[in-house]
């Protein structure tokens, strides 16, 4: 896909107003504080009143001038760091990562040299290398993620035979996928904080933004913003933006999706075995192609923590009922459900997705109606690995559950208005609101 008409996708952005809006005009103005970040050319209002000299320096004394004017231009389109993030910075951080970490020596064992080599192709402008510095500064983590997801991305460009043209459009599309999470609301960022719908809907369009921004820049439009438009897409239709499926997914971004699931597992710090049993229940969302890849890297490779996630049977149980309830719960009300006239992409949808989960759990050895067999068949010598994969299973099961109820919220808003006594609004509700007294325990 490279016209814009293409990109069908529910989000309006202004993008001026999106990247200038205050937490980002704060991280901009406190990274001065850090080093030298100058005006390269006047900086004016919408009103082209000059607001900012070119050659100021600034830092977070700038902060309540900016934004109290609507600005022109990005921020960002007229600021230069002085010791910013380049090629450099983003090579010495994949080294290290090539030399400490496990699994990224396992990956390139057979390959050398040959990541630093396609990782020194990756251009920054301007623009792009202060967003950057702005990651790295702020959000050392994401800087990290991306950089992994860009080497996850080239070993599985390399597995499957790429040319060096498409190893450096990956690696580069890894490098800036989640430019977009500069502009979203920092509280996100935050682990404990609870997510509203508001907060999923920027979560969802975080790639759309990303594409904006690479949009603006002929060296990026369209070969590497598609592939980081499309990141969180899954082959099924289960993802986002677009919501397309396989045929329609930018063939580079079905492996940098993978390579963002891969990243995201081992940043937890999972054993091995907890990441397998993770990656086989991604089947179906992801190329098994590609999944294969990964798992030949975690069958071998430990991460030097060989303590897998603690699991007791007692807890696992009461997961494996609620996975159970909830799956035969929406199944008991289809027949009213297929009753409504409204909505009924919503009603096969939902379906779809949960006998997907189901599948998958089944095609794993766990039929969640049939947990009393699996107990029956458990050996004493079987007991610490049953749990442990097992317990990762229904895990992973519950949070697929969870993102099925945020899909929902995201899709159809209307499910918190039900109308009438018998509608599909009340049905919906009630249904959300038990699956959600029951996971939220677990997250």
């Amino acid at each position: 896909m490279s016209n814009d008409d293409d990109v069908k996708v529910d989000i309006k952005a202004d993008l001026v107003s999106t990247v200038n809006s205050k937490s980002y005009i704060e991280e901009v103005t406190k990274l001065g504080d850090k080093m030298d970040v100058v005006a390269g050319e006047d900086i004016l209002t919408s009103t082209y009143h000059k607001l900012i000299s070119a050659g100021t320096k600034i830092d977070s004394t700038f902060y309540e001038r900016l934004i109290q004017h609507k600005l022109l231009k990005p921020i960002d389109r007229s600021l230069v760091a002085s010791d910013g993030v380049d090629t450099d910075k983003m090579v010495a951080e994949a080294s290290m990562l090539l030399n400490r970490d496990p699994y990224f020596k396992k990956m390139f064992m057979k390959y050398h040299d040959l990541p630093i080599q396609i990782m020194r192709n990756v251009h920054l402008e301007n623009v792009l290398a202060l967003k950057m510095t702005i990651i790295k500064e702020a959000m050392p983590r994401l800087f990290k993620h991306s950089i992994q997801v860009s080497l996850i991305a080239i070993y599985l460009g390399i597995r499957a035979g790429l040319k060096n043209k498409d190893l450096f459009k990956l690696a580069a599309a890894g490098v800036l996928h989640d430019l977009g999470e500069l502009h979203i609301n920092p509280e996100l960022q935050n682990p404990e904080h609870r997510l509203d719908d508001e907060d999923w809907h920027q979560i969802y369009a975080h790639p759309f933004v990303s594409y904006l921004i690479l949009k603006e820049f002929p060296y990026y439009h369209p070969h590497i913003s598609q592939i980081v438009l499309d990141h969180h897409e899954k082959i099924d239709g289960g993802g986002y933006p677009r919501g397309v499926k396989r045929e329609e997914i930018n063939p580079l971004a079905q492996i940098l999706a993978v390579a963002e699931v891969a990243a995201g597992l081992m940043s937890k710090g999972l054993a091995s075995e907890d990441i397998q049993a993770k990656i086989k229940l991604c089947q179906g969302e992801f190329d098994r192609t590609y999944l294969g890849y990964l798992l030949d890297i975690f069958r071998t490779t430990s991460n030097g923590d060989n303590s897998a996630i603690s699991h007791d049977l007692k807890t696992i149980d009461k997961k494996m009922a609620d996975v159970s309830y909830i799956i035969n719960d929406w199944h008991h009300l289809l027949d009213k459900l297929n009753q409504q006239q409204q909505d009924q992409q919503l009603v096969h949808t939902v379906t779809d997705r949960l006998k997907y989960l189901h599948m998958k759990l089944v095609g794993t050895g766990f039929v969640p109606e049939a947990t009393e067999q699996v107990y029956l068949t458990l050996g004493e010598d079987d007991e610490d690995d049953w749990l442990v994969e097992t317990g990762t299973i229904v895990d992973e099961a519950v949070f697929q559950i969870y993102k099925i109820v945020g899909e929902i919220k995201r899709r159809w808003p209307q499910h918190k208005d039900p109308h009438k006594p018998r509608t599909l609004g009340e049905y919906l509700s009630n249904w959300m609101q038990d699956t959600e007294k029951r996971i939220h325990t677990y997250h």
